[in-house]
């Protein structure tokens, strides 16, 4: 990799045209052996091909330049292998690279991960389109395996670019604005252009081209179609709506969504229930039925394509924290002792310095409801770059948090995102603050109510502002709790 990555769409095409597929030194060299003898290679291809997914990939791409006529037709590797025979595959050699696989390189495990998080999504996708009755559910499979190829390169050639992207998005930056600022555009857009350019099977490319797939609006309209889990989804009279519901890329799109979010966030992702919903629309079932469906699909994968490239999906399926690294969870096992308290969990947890701002965030929530035994309700906002914004909430409805203008001059605010700070209101001393804070803020308060503020930096570049309110009196031990949980999350206390 160059001293200095990429940035920009040009200069990430030039880049990774410049790149051959990484393939173990092992199985590229059986590979090799394999074309020696013509009447066995094809018979043992299948063997590579769960292998070394990229000396497939590389198949597909030959047999889409030998016989561009067939490019929408030529959709698995088999039949890629057998379209261009022996001296097609011999021709593939010249862009593949050997390399000794290395557990502790980074840029290894990550490649190997996003290779898992493929097969788990073309699974998932596979047994949807199997559900809708759908034909070719096979092609259905390899469309979506392949579709996050380039990111597998990229991964593997420029792991720290990556990881500086993966960061921002855990930390809970939009994807979008995360590529954009740290690759120079969409990860989508190289996709597509690197795709073309290496005669990548036309139906993945077309399965990131809005012309195929729904629109952002256009799935939401599909997954409100799905209003009551208890029914089945209602019918569209949209005539688009109709006809990408009944396009099997829909699947390949949706799948990869649920595999790179429940890989990165777990199975209590916020945005799954979503596409599970476009889904049941899609095969028109119940949603219980299409989130059996999604998991029996992740036991399916983590069975036939293991890789220990991460901890499987369906793992999580057994318990989210059975294989974490949380030590002393590991120790409850052994000693039968009770699970430690969400305080005691919170100090270990921001023992670790590199620990990200939202876990901290989730973990101090937990925290004080556990530590104050009010009926409060919680908020969490978040000051970044200027901005004001809700992280979480608790005990409110979303509607009226949304009404708030946070960002809206006030000096109360202004002040707390300022320094590490701790204030505690009621009766008149609240009534007079009040009209300091933001926007709408004051219809999130009841009459006669008791609110305790709190905020600290607790990484750099962000600050987290607590925000507590309860119609009964808090104590000074209420108070002196949430100044110890503001400690713990505290940058400044490492």
């Amino acid at each position: 990799m160059d001293k200095k990555p990429p940035f920009g769409l040009n200069e990430w095409l030039d880049f990774l045209k410049k790149q051959k597929f990484p393939v173990r030194k092992g199985n590229l060299a059986r590979l090799k052996n394999q074309t020696k003898t013509p009447d066995e290679a094809l018979d043992r291809l299948q063997t590579n091909i769960a292998s070394e997914p990229f000396i497939a990939f590389a198949l597909l791409n030959e047999a889409n330049k030998v016989v561009p006529n067939k490019r929408s037709d030529i959709k698995t590797p088999h039949h890629a292998a057998a379209m261009i025979g022996m001296n097609g595959i011999t021709a593939v050699l010249k862009n593949l690279i050997p390399y000794e696989h290395l557990a502790k390189d980074p840029a290894h495990a990550a490649m190997v991960r996003e290779v898992q998080s493929s097969y788990e999504a073309a699974t998932i996708a596979k047994h949807w389109a199997i559900e809708k009755r759908a034909s070719h559910e096979e092609d259905i499979f390899w469309t979506t395996f392949f579709r996050d190829t380039p990111r597998w390169l990229m991964w593997f050639y420029c792991y720290p670019t990556m990881r500086t992207l993966q960061k921002r998005i855990l930390e809970g930056e939009k994807a979008n604005q995360a590529e954009s600022d740290v690759l120079g555009c969409r990860m989508d857009e190289i996709t597509v252009h690197i795709s073309k350019y290496w005669g990548t099977p036309i139906n993945i490319i077309h399965s990131f081209i809005t012309k195929f797939i729904p629109t952002t609006k256009e799935l939401q309209e599909l997954a409100q179609l799905t209003h009551n889990p208890e029914e089945l989804p209602k019918y569209t009279e949209d005539k688009r709506l109709t006809l990408l519901a009944n396009n099997p890329l829909i699947f390949s799109y949706c799948a990869s969504k649920v595999a790179h979010e429940a890989a990165t966030y777990g199975w209590q992702a916020k945005t799954l229930p979503f596409y599970y919903r476009v889904i049941s629309t899609v095969i028109h079932c119940h949603l219980g039925r299409t989130i059996q469906l999604t998991h029996y699909a992740s036991v399916e994968a983590a069975n036939l394509h293991p890789n220990r490239g991460k901890i499987p999906l369906a793992c999580q399926l057994l318990s989210p924290t059975l294989y974490t690294k949380d030590e002393t969870f590991g120790t409850q096992l052994k000693t039968g002792k009770k699970k430690p308290s969400a305080l005691n969990a919170l100090k270990v947890l921001c023992q670790n310095n590199d620990i990200q701002a939202k876990h901290k965030a989730i973990a101090a929530l937990k925290a004080l409801n556990e530590v104050i035994k009010k009926d409060q309700r919680t908020i969490i906002l978040k000051y970044s770059k200027g901005k004001i914004s809700p992280l979480f909430q608790q005990g409110y409805e979303t509607d009226k948090i949304k009404a708030v203008t946070w960002n809206s001059p006030s000096s109360v605010f202004s002040k707390l995102s300022q320094k590490r700070s701790a204030i505690q209101l009621n009766g008149d001393k609240l009534a007079r603050f009040v009209s300091e804070f933001p926007i709408n803020a004051n219809k999130l308060l009841s009459k006669n109510e008791h609110l305790m503020l709190a905020s600290t930096t607790v990484t750099e570049g962000e600050v987290h502002i607590l925000w507590l309110a309860s119609v009964s009196p808090f104590t000074e031990n209420d108070y002196n709790h949430l100044k110890q949980v503001v400690q713990l999350i505290s940058h400044l206390a490492k």
